[in-house]
């Protein structure tokens, strides 16, 4: 029996359980049409409720992000936060953030060009200051602001997110992120 045949007799099943006492024994032409029937509707149903397919991240060599063909406007340290997450796919525990400081203060001050290295230098200490709220503050952003633009479908795809104590990521197949 295909696995097509078996998902229609458990709808069946649900529908008269006392009608496929022995799911082996051969059926009729009646049961049959009514297992090509159900695999008709649910193969309808489910392609009704397929999750769109998600979009490309594009991060351009000016620190843009487009995800599909929209611009994400963050503040600039959301995005560095941002930016941080999508080049470590392996996630980062928040704990160890400090680890990252090099990295952030590229993106920051890539992002912020008219500000000064000290300022750059304060900023980005508060933010990975494990004492502070700046980092989850930031996370939030980023979150809020890709739900927006993706949707409810597809955000889990695209949200910094994580167990508390384990690393956070950003669930996004790493083949549509393209860096230019």
């Amino acid at each position: 029996m295909t696995q097509d045949a078996s998902l229609a007799l458990f709808f069946l099943s649900l529908q008269d359980p006392q009608a496929l006492e022995d799911s082996h024994a051969p059926y009729g032409t009646a049961e049959e049409s009514e297992v090509r029937d159900l695999l008709s509707f649910v193969r309808e149903a489910s392609g009704r409720y397929a999750a769109p397919a998600p979009l490309e991240v594009r991060i351009t060599r000016t620190l843009k992000v487009y995800v599909g063909d929209r611009e994400l406007k963050i503040r600039p340290m959301a995005k560095a936060v941002l930016l941080l997450f999508l080049r470590h796919p392996e996630g980062i525990v928040l704990k160890q953030i400090g680890d990252y400081r090099k990295e952030m203060v590229s993106y920051y001050s890539r992002v912020m060009r008219s500000m000064d290295p000290d300022n750059v230098d304060r900023r980005i200490q508060r933010l990975l200051d494990i004492f502070s709220n700046e980092l989850n503050v930031n996370i939030s952003r980023v979150n809020a602001a890709l739900s927006a633009l993706v949707g409810p479908a597809e955000e889990k795809l695209y949200r910094v997110s994580g167990r508390a104590g384990e690393p956070k990521s950003i669930p996004l197949d790493r083949a549509l992120v393209i860096w230019e």
